[in-house]
């Protein structure tokens, strides 16, 4: 009996493992496009700043995006709008995200920080990893050109929310600039060389049947989230790349990349660390704020009229 409890149990092993073998990538490629969202535990009052809940729609699905408001103390028409990484929420509370507006809200300037879809308070239920969010960024830089009549733009963005920055940097002429703290120079690229690293999977053959299962079923295309590409369209816009030589989540070599791309007549600098993944402000804070800092005061004086 037991013997034939154990053949029957062979024989539906090897029925299934066709199924498993393509199943199990397939809803990997699910929970990475749908991870848990992180509370937003910290909001701008608890840095002594006044701020403002509000909300628009993306303009690629009508999604409601929320975020605050968090206005100069002298009117201004000089904004910065700032971008989380994958997984995280607005405030950035793991880097410190609020103590690093703080800094450039003391230094006269408004601040839009939002969430992208499927995080924070936002709606959606599914994250693209940059192929719905540079629309939902996009919406972000609109609103506060329409219903906040800004004129000038400064883009601040994490990892993924980095890479977003760098692929909207160029569709408004009201975005003066562009700092990116360890982006993805491609996604497509990224994901094949690294989609391991967060997958838990052998790269081969589990990649090419996630990326398959995200395009198809999904419909996200990760060939149209370049950055590396987008930043060659030679536009007036200044750049910043900061990246930690110690990434172990998206090699540095992604910012070289992407400084090489931009034109030599658009202002650029890559600053490379010795530190982690969009850890640099938590290891050098007072380096990481003069460098945003003045790259900030440069980029909107330069635009003075």
């Amino acid at each position: 009996m037991e013997r034939k409890k154990i053949n029957k149990l062979l024989i539906w092993m090897l029925i299934l493992s066709p199924f498993l073998f393509f199943l199990i990538p397939i809803l990997v490629g699910l929970i990475l496009t749908h991870p848990f969202r992180r509370k937003t535990e910290q909001t701008p009052a608890d840095y002594n700043l006044q701020f403002e809940e509000v909300e628009f729609k993306s303009n690629l699905d009508q999604v409601v995006l929320r975020g605050w408001w968090i206005p100069a103390k002298n009117s201004t028409s000089k904004t910065v709008i700032t971008a989380h990484g994958y997984t995280d929420e607005r405030s950035q509370k793991k880097i410190n995200g609020l103590r690093i507006v703080q800094s450039i809200h003391d230094q006269g300037y408004n601040v839009l920080m939002f969430d992208f879809r499927n995080s924070g308070k936002s709606g959606g239920r599914t994250t693209g990893i940059g192929y719905y969010e540079q629309h939902d960024l996009s919406s972000a830089v609109e609103y506060v050109i329409n219903q906040r009549n800004q004129l000038e733009i400064v883009l601040l963005g994490w990892s993924m929310g980095g890479a977003t920055c760098l692929l909207v940097g160029s569709l408004h002429p009201q975005i003066k600039g562009v700092i990116a703290d360890s982006p993805f120079h491609d996604l497509q690229t990224y994901l094949e060389d690294n989609l391991s690293v967060w997958s838990k999977l052998p790269k081969k053959p589990f990649t090419s049947i996630i990326l398959r299962s995200m395009k198809h079923l999904l419909k996200i295309n990760p060939k149209e989230v370049s950055p590396v590409i987008s930043v060659q369209k030679g536009n007036s816009t200044n750049y910043l790349l900061i990246h930690g030589k110690n990434d172990l989540k998206v090699p540095f070599s992604s910012s070289e990349m992407i400084y090489e791309q931009i034109p030599n007549e658009n202002e650029k600098t890559l600053w490379l660390t010795e530190h982690g993944h969009i850890t640099t402000f938590i290891e050098e804070p007072e380096p990481y704020m003069k460098r945003v800092i003045d790259f900030i005061e440069k980029t909107f004086s330069s635009n003075a009229n």
